[in-house]
């Protein structure tokens, strides 16, 4: 861990560049390496506060795209005329909440983190929880061929995750990005080709 004294170069570098958080990198670095999101796409971003993921994906998509951010909380960041909010905890929201975006998703998001304990075990089995509910929303709003990355804490049985993200997609990817904190758990599963509907 960090001394507390030190600064974050990643939390600098995003109060520079006019982003909220710092996890605006570990989006860009999976953008560079992967190549998820292009202009004129529909994005749904789970878990947007504080909105830095928000920011990126309207700038990367461009006029003609579209972002949908959920969350609990309202994003901090202004919300230009391609974004859109819907407030909402990700476990209550049913597939209708989001009608208009159903089966015409380019890209689904999660940022997802649980209210961390400091209990491994459940931490992890939380944040289990959480990802299976965006795979749940994910196979009813992605479009044929389209992308889901998912923030997960590494634990036992993110082997399942995995497993299911490969019954419906064509190719899954592991990514651990170098700005996430070397003592933290999440690792990032990147789904492409959308095939079929998630069992």
């Amino acid at each position: 861990m960090a001394h507390p004294s030190r600064k974050d170069p990643f939390r600098v570098k995003a109060k520079t560049e006019g982003y909220p958080a710092r996890s605006v990198y570990k989006l860009k670095e999976i953008q560079d390496k992967y190549h998820i999101i292009k202009p004129g796409q529909r994005i749904i971003d789970f878990g947007c506060h504080p909105g830095s993921w928000l920011k990126f994906c309207s700038q990367a998509v461009g006029t003609e795209g579209r972002v949908l951010g959920v969350d609990l909380k309202r994003p901090l960041v202004p919300l230009s005329p391609n974004i859109f909010f819907l407030q909402g905890d990700i476990q209550s929201l049913i597939p209708e909440s989001f009608k208009e975006w159903a089966g015409r998703a380019d890209v689904v998001l999660s940022d997802l983190a649980p209210n961390t304990c400091g209990i491994k075990w459940l931490d992890q089995q939380r944040s289990l929880e959480l990802n299976n509910r965006a795979l749940d929303l994910g196979e009813y709003l992605l479009k044929k061929g389209g992308t889901a990355v998912l923030k997960i804490f590494e634990g036992p049985e993110t082997g399942n995750v995995i497993q299911r993200m490969k019954n419906g997609f064509f190719q899954i990817h592991i990514h651990k990005p170098k700005s996430s904190r070397a003592e933290s758990p999440e690792i990032y599963l990147i789904g492409q080709g959308f095939m079929r509907p998630i069992n």
